[in-house]
């Protein structure tokens, strides 16, 4: 088995992929948690303040996280396939919590 090293390159198309996708990402993942919860969009409530620090908890894990991809364009495509399915995800939920 070859074994596997990490390296610096491509270093800023991988920390573009955290911040861009990754923002996203933590922002679909705060909507399902909260459609889940049944959160309303009052600030001043303990599970609203609940999603936004998860979201700024979910961004910075993933931002310290990305150079472990292999290459900047691997990093780009997982974290929007992720994105774009948790936000999927999201929309089905508002759907059927809407009925």
């Amino acid at each position: 088995m070859t074994e596997l090293r990490l390296d610096n390159r491509q270093w800023l198309a991988k920390l573009a992929a955290a911040i861009v996708p990754g923002l996203l990402l933590a922002f679909g993942g705060m909507a399902v948690v909260g459609q889940l919860c049944h959160t309303n969009a009052e600030a001043q409530t303990v599970s609203a303040q609940f999603l936004m620090w998860l979201a700024v908890l979910i961004w910075v894990a993933l931002i310290g996280s990305c150079f472990l991809f292999r290459s900047g364009l691997r990093a780009w495509v997982t974290l929007g396939s992720a994105a774009v399915i948790a936000w999927g995800l999201f929309a089905i939920l508002a759907k059927v919590m809407m009925a």
